[in-house]
């Protein structure tokens, strides 16, 4: 009997506060050290290794170590790129740990004109064949996976993995159902085991007539802002153990919880600023904060006042002084009937975001006539244009503030202090 472990989107530098910095790398390490002691065959990381392509050099070095320590005990790792840990225009830190031999890419692309043909890799301990496409930005895996060479695939004999990094239509859930997906026919059929990723809830599916075993662990921690609601509703989060021979025997789910949530879902619908912000106090005040993670979601149009007059920045730091590890705050259904936003449509981004300032510039009080009206509308539009400008990979944060900062004081013709 043999057995790997499947881990997916660990999305190693997410974190940018230090404490939450510490419980991302203990968990990845955790993780490591659990298939060493369990003395899995190899390991199978199907995406989202990184949260972007070139971390900073703090999750550069513990991962290089980390990686290292598994290649010293011979248990290879076979990967695909996700969306976030690839880079069409520079090298990735995936690229690095494959050049030293840590990591194993699972797509060998083999030359050919009008179709996507690849070979696969043999485990050599096990005998496992393994092959995958990697994850792309919106809609681009789709296309590989059109013109994909399947039927070599199917044709393989043996014991056959295939990793891949997308949702797929059939295995959407209500949890899910704004996810990029393609259908389960673009898939290779006759594999044994299908190791998802890109779908941060875990599941394992089976029964599709000419499919194996189609598994997601679902992400080790947090790799999206909406994973911290998920979380603080005890969903479990870790990585699989599988164990095979010449078919999948059993699949154990291995559970990493490394922090303590505590969730506020308050309601302030119908309620007046100065009610709604004594009632979230209160709830606020009945919480044991210390060494937790508090995930506050306020919801709910308020009847008078403004949304403004609930101070979340005092509340969350009310709780961090408490002893909270960090604390995340959810307002995008919360707004008062003194101002809220009309929807409006265009025929492309650019004049839906148009439309969205014309109608609702007007319930903005300002004296100022250049921030009013079609010039206010033109103003919003270049200062957005502004604030979305990116940073650099070899630009520092402090010096990429900075630049926005002086491009917004020029456009806005603010004095500098």
């Amino acid at each position: 009997m043999y057995t790997f472990a499947h881990i997916s989107d660990c999305h190693l530098g997410f974190q940018k506060q230090e404490k939450l910095q510490k419980i991302e790398q203990d968990i990845f390490e955790n993780a490591l050290d659990l298939c060493l002691k369990k003395k899995v065959n190899f390991i199978l990381i199907s995406g989202d290794l990184f949260h972007n392509s070139l971390p900073d050099m703090r999750v550069t070095r513990y991962a290089f170590r980390k990686f290292k320590e598994l290649y010293e005990q011979n248990i290879p790792i076979y990967v695909v790129y996700g969306s976030h840990d690839y880079s069409p225009v520079s090298n990735s830190v995936i690229d690095l740990l494959t050049d030293v031999g840590y990591l194993k890419k699972a797509t060998i692309v083999k030359d050919s004109e009008n179709k996507i043909c690849l070979d696969f890799l043999e485990d050599s301990a096990t005998g496992a064949k393994i092959v995958g496409l990697p994850g792309r930005t919106v809609g681009l895996e789709k296309k590989y996976y059109e013109i994909l060479d399947r039927e070599s695939l199917e044709a393989e004999d043996g014991f056959k993995i295939f990793l891949f990094h997308g949702g797929i239509d059939e295995l959407k859930s209500k949890a899910t159902p704004e996810m990029d997906s393609m259908p389960l026919s673009l898939l290779p059929r006759s594999f044994d085991y299908y190791a998802g990723g890109h779908v941060h809830a875990k599941s394992i599916e089976n029964g599709y007539d000419g499919y194996g075993t189609i598994a997601y662990p679902g992400t080790l921690f947090i790799g999206h802002h909406s994973d911290w609601e998920i979380s603080t509703k005890r969903t479990q989060r870790g990585f699989f153990i599988v164990s095979f021979d010449k078919k999948i025997e059993n699949i154990e789910f291995v559970s990493l919880q490394k922090a303590e949530f505590e969730f506020i879902d308050f309601n302030a619908d119908g309620m007046s600023a100065s009610k709604a912000r004594s009632e979230l106090e209160k709830q606020v005040e009945n919480i044991d904060p210390k060494e937790k993670i508090v995930f506050i979601k306020i919801r709910g149009e308020l009847s008078s006042g403004k949304t403004s007059e609930i101070d979340l920045g005092k509340i969350g730091e009310h709780l961090r002084n408490q002893g909270a590890i960090d604390v995340k705050i959810n307002q995008r259904q919360f707004s008062s009937k003194e101002y809220s936003i009309t929807p409006a449509r265009g025929s492309d981004r650019d004049e839906t975001i148009k439309n969205i300032f014309s109608e609702n510039i007007g319930q903005v009080k300002i004296k100022q006539p250049e921030l009013v009206g079609q010039e206010g509308v033109a103003l919003a539009q270049k200062l957005l244009h502004k604030l979305k400008q990116p940073k650099s990979l070899d630009e520092k944060i402090s010096d990429y503030q900075k630049r926005i900062e002086d491009d917004v004081n020029q456009l806005l013709e603010l004095d500098e202090k």
